[in-house]
């Protein structure tokens, strides 16, 4: 991966958008360019960055976007990925029927209140 590569305006704005997620017609459609000029571009930077996937364009993009070293970006993916496991496991213990009974009393005291009002 070319971590120095300059992008022109343009580049930059549709490695952004297909490194957020969206589809080429996607990109195409939000920036007003025909879908094989997305096509062309995408190819340009893909060249230029020396990449092959959407994946390794993302990972470029937040890194240059939040001005983040390269090297840094692979410790910090394993501390967010570490925090969002321990947080996906740690809503396992968690009781299930807690929001379902939270939820079904908010309904019970709202009907009590409706019916207090009419009679």
């Amino acid at each position: 991966m070319n971590i120095d590569a300059k992008l022109g305006k343009r580049q930059m704005e549709v490695a952004e958008y297909i490194a957020f997620g969206y589809s080429i017609k996607e990109t195409a459609d939000k920036l007003n360019m025909p879908v094989n000029t997305v096509k062309s571009t995408l190819k340009a930077v893909y060249t230029k960055l020396g990449i092959q996937k959407a994946t390794e364009l993302s990972t470029w993009v937040f890194c240059k976007r939040f001005d983040i070293p390269l090297s840094l970006c692979q410790p910090m993916r394993k501390i967010v990925a570490s925090a969002l496991l321990i947080l996906f496991v740690s809503t396992l213990f968690v009781r299930d029927d807690f929001c379902r009974y939270r939820r079904s009393t908010q309904r019970v005291e709202r009907v009590v209140r409706v019916r207090r009002y009419f009679d």
